[in-house]
């Protein structure tokens, strides 16, 4: 897995090499250069985030308690007691 890191970290660095070796060679900012930049990201990215990605999952399963959103008798109830603020007029 970690030659796998390095190709794509190395493919990086040569679309960015290749895109500065266009401009410094036609001495302008060409499409094929700014297409080449922005490729570079996308292999960089794939040998940041490959893992060996057994080790971080995790199976516990949350229940969260229902809360009643009316009151007994189907008021809404104070916004100040559910933690929203109540503007002064």
């Amino acid at each position: 897995m970690e030659t796998v890191r390095w190709l794509a970290l190395v493919s990086s660095l040569m679309l960015v090499v290749i895109s500065l070796a266009i401009m410094i060679g036609e001495r302008t900012i060409t499409a094929e250069a700014w297409a080449m930049l922005l490729l570079a990201p996308v292999p960089a990215g794939f040998a940041v985030t490959t893992r060996n990605g057994s080790n971080n999952r995790t199976s516990e399963i949350v229940e969260w308690p229902e809360e009643h959103d009316l009151e007994q008798n189907n008021t809404i109830g104070d916004p100040s007691e559910a933690g929203f603020d109540v503007p002064v007029l």
